[in-house]
């Protein structure tokens, strides 16, 4: 039951809806943890605050936050409301997670990467269950869709836009490209547990349930995630290469056991109906490589051909200073949805620099940690937040992405810090033994 209360809580957290009367969910776990920590512990808990990583980023998102105001002082331009909103939203989530830190690690502080790593699994298969049940039942996907501002319905139902109703079919304050994103993370998290991890959580077919609710909340939220899945897929080839003969041998029976239990669910349980949805709306959709590679023998994803179309050339004076507001908002340059375009024109390329200093305050205390020693172990450690850097940092190509994904910022936090409570942990007990 603790388990199952933890991933409530990151997952609370994590996709922050809103809620009647307290306005968000992330605020609901605020008074949560208070409760179980006046309860359980007679005591409310600030530990990780004290913790330096977390302190050195809560501190990082405020000063990041001032900046972005600086830029539009000396630009003499309106803030951009979303943008400077967006990271003290981003501030408060933070603390939330680094308040309920000492709940989600309780009891498995020898093992506390992993137990983040897991709740974090678990947390977007719930996420991706949601997505696969609204879908096939109308009424659910409806009320789904309802709770959502009226500014993204309207998005969704222009025409114009071409954009899937059931994008929003999920438990998210966030979406779309947001959305999609932060699965992209859980694939790498999910990849990383495959190299580490013998829980019984995440072992044997429950592996595969956990795979295949994250891969169908992707499919529905968007195909940015399924760079998460080739980045970890890619982490764990590495890693594992040499032992991928006895994976096979170990899972071909759960790989046959798996895939007959989809194809007898998709073909004899879903109706004509459903199964004409899914052909029809979803598989374009998520697979939209495969069928024009099908139809059209090219293999490409519209979103990404149009990528190309929002990189631009930019002036010297806008590279050294910025314009402080976003592509789009002039008549110098025309709109961009890719976030290096957009952060070099509101800042230029001290401003792209602010954002990747800030973002590597989430990995370089745990990379570092990773290398006191050259264990398997720790090598797999560090690789994965080198992965995590790297996928972020390709996500930017897309939207704008480092520092300003919530999603995504909570998880790292949340992984960094386990991390290194992990680390000083096992060494205070070999200090014991010793």
């Amino acid at each position: 039951m603790l388990f199952l209360f933890k991933v409530v809580v990151l997952f609370l957290i994590v996709f922050n809806f809103r809620v009647p009367v307290i306005y968000s969910s992330a605020t609901a776990t605020i008074l949560m943890c208070t409760v179980y920590y006046f309860f359980k512990r007679g005591s409310i808990s600030f530990t990780f605050f004290f913790q330096r990583y977390n302190a050195v980023i809560l501190i990082g998102t405020v000063l990041l936050a001032y900046i972005i105001t600086l830029y539009g002082f000396f630009h003499h331009t309106d803030i951009v409301p979303g943008k400077e909103l967006r990271i003290w939203i981003e501030f408060m989530m933070l603390g939330t997670t680094v308040y309920a830190l000492p709940l989600l690690v309780e009891g498995k502080e020898s093992t506390a990467l992993e137990e983040i790593a897991l709740i974090i699994c678990y947390a977007f298969a719930i996420q991706g269950c949601i997505d696969l049940a609204a879908y096939l039942y109308a009424p659910l996907g409806n009320f789904l869709f309802d709770m959502k501002p009226e500014g993204m319905r309207e998005v969704v139902m222009d025409p114009a836009a071409n954009m899937a109703r059931f994008r929003l079919y999920n438990l998210s304050g966030s979406v779309f490209v947001e959305l999609t994103a932060s699965f992209g993370v859980a694939f790498v998290v999910f990849f990383w547990l495959m190299l580490k991890s013998n829980h019984p959580y995440i072992s044997g077919w429950k592996k595969y349930v956990i795979f295949f609710f994250i891969f169908m909340g992707t499919t529905f939220a968007g195909r940015t995630g399924f760079i998460g899945l080739l980045i970890g897929l890619g982490g764990w080839l590495f890693f594992s290469f040499s032992r991928i003969h006895t994976f096979m041998k170990q899972n071909v029976g759960y790989f046959i056991a798996f895939s007959v239990a989809l194809f007898f669910i998709y073909n004899f349980v879903f109706s004509e109906k459903q199964r004409q949805s899914f052909s029809n709306e979803v598989f374009p959709f998520a697979f939209e490589w495969y069928y024009n590679y099908r139809d059209y023998g090219k293999l490409e994803v519209g979103s990404a051909e149009a990528t190309k179309y929002h990189y631009y050339y930019l002036y010297d004076a806008t590279l050294l200073r910025g314009l402080g507001v976003e592509a789009g908002d002039q008549i110098i340059y025309h709109h961009s949805d890719a976030g290096y375009i957009n952060n070099l024109v509101f800042g230029g390329i001290p401003f792209l620099i602010c954002l990747f200093i800030y973002q590597s305050l989430y990995f370089i205390t745990p990379i570092n940690i990773t290398r006191k020693t050259h264990s398997r172990n720790n090598q797999i450690d560090g690789g994965f937040f080198l992965l995590l850097f790297l996928y972020i940092s390709v996500v930017e190509i897309k939207t704008p992405a480092l520092g300003y994904l919530h999603l995504i910022e909570v998880m790292y936090l949340a992984l960094g810090s386990s991390c290194i409570l992990q680390y000083f942990f096992q060494k205070e007990q070999n200090e014991l033994i010793g």
